[in-house]
């Protein structure tokens, strides 16, 4: 199974570019699964989290990862939970939005 970090965009050469919210919230639900596997403690899971919520690029979410197994990776989503939201990123800094579909 592949690794967490070669999952990611930042793997891909794509690490400069800006993540979005639903990118970090990946993150977090990865973060969790690790807390409540044992793979974390309380106070790394809260530190990974407040870093993962500060982090601006794929970059950033990746680096927060790279030490859990391929395995905690969530698969991408292919409709959101909850309201019909999702994050669209443009091209430019700045331009991630919530969508309502």
């Amino acid at each position: 199974m592949p690794e967490a970090r070669d999952q990611m965009p930042a793997a891909l050469g794509r690490g400069h570019l800006r993540a979005c919210h639903a990118d970090r919230e990946q993150v977090i639900g990865v973060l969790k699964t690790a807390f409540v596997q044992g793979r974390l403690g309380k106070d790394e899971l809260n530190a990974r989290v407040g870093q993962a919520l500060a982090a601006r690029t794929y970059a950033d979410l990746a680096a927060l990862t790279a030490d859990l197994p391929g395995s905690l990776q969530q698969s991408p989503r292919t409709s959101p939970p909850g309201p019909a939201h999702h994050c669209r990123c443009g091209p430019l800094p700045g331009s991630c939005a919530l969508v309502r579909c």
